[in-house]
């Protein structure tokens, strides 16, 4: 089976911003983080880490980049949210930052260790010879949960059906960024979209301020 082209950061499905949450039959519902947009991927032994910009982020984040390796499949892209996790498990952007900015390799190494990231997926675009974009993402979710069994710190976004209101009062008392509001039977379409929604909470920030 021919391969598919490769996939970058222009190839991201963006979400549209709503102003309330809502309850509705044939959505799904996921808690949104506070990190850096990521699409990763893995080619046999080679992992690339892509910000929504275009910029790498795998020599900063090794700890992710030997996770992705251990993976079955030699061939993944995954979309996700690359997060460095408080104490309390909650996403912290101000340590992803200063991870973000750390550079040299011993510092890079030690950070890792005293501070490591984690990639939460909520998207599988390719596994194997497979692009899967066309699926629907209920489907796309089964086959992640498939890919990422057992893994330490690439894990799969847990999400909700119909139940909208609920998480969103969930994430304000949580003082999360918000929710994303998918439809569950979309495919994964490349640029901005209504079939994914982004609803902030009062916590929320700029998202357009956070990308790298």
């Amino acid at each position: 089976m021919p391969q598919s082209r490769a996939i970058t950061h222009k190839d991201l499905m963006l979400a549209t911003a709503a102003r309330e949450p809502f309850d509705r039959a044939g959505w799904i519902y996921e808690l949104k983080l506070d990190g850096f947009r990521c699409l990763a991927v893995k080619e046999a032994a080679s992992v690339r880490m892509i910000s929504r910009r275009g910029n790498p982020l795998e020599p900063c984040f090794p700890e992710i980049v030997r996770c992705l390796l251990d993976l079955t499949p030699k061939r993944l892209v995954l979309d996700g949210e690359l997060v460095v996790l408080d104490e309390a498990g909650k996403p912290d952007f101000d340590r992803l930052c200063r991870r973000a900015r750390t550079k040299k390799r011993l510092d890079v190494e030690h950070a890792a260790r005293s501070d490591p990231a984690a990639l939460f997926v909520f998207d599988l675009l390719v596994v194997g010879n497979r692009d899967v974009r066309k699926l629907p993402l209920l489907k796309r979710k089964e086959l992640l949960q498939d890919v990422l069994d057992g893994s330490q710190r690439v894990r799969a976004v847990q999400y909700i059906g119909e139940q909208g209101q609920r998480l969103f009062d969930s994430a304000c008392q949580l003082q999360f960024e918000g929710i994303m509001a998918k439809k569950a039977h979309a495919p994964y379409t490349t640029g901005r979209s209504r079939d994914w929604l982004k609803i902030c909470t009062p916590a929320g920030r700029d998202v357009q301020e956070e990308e790298v």
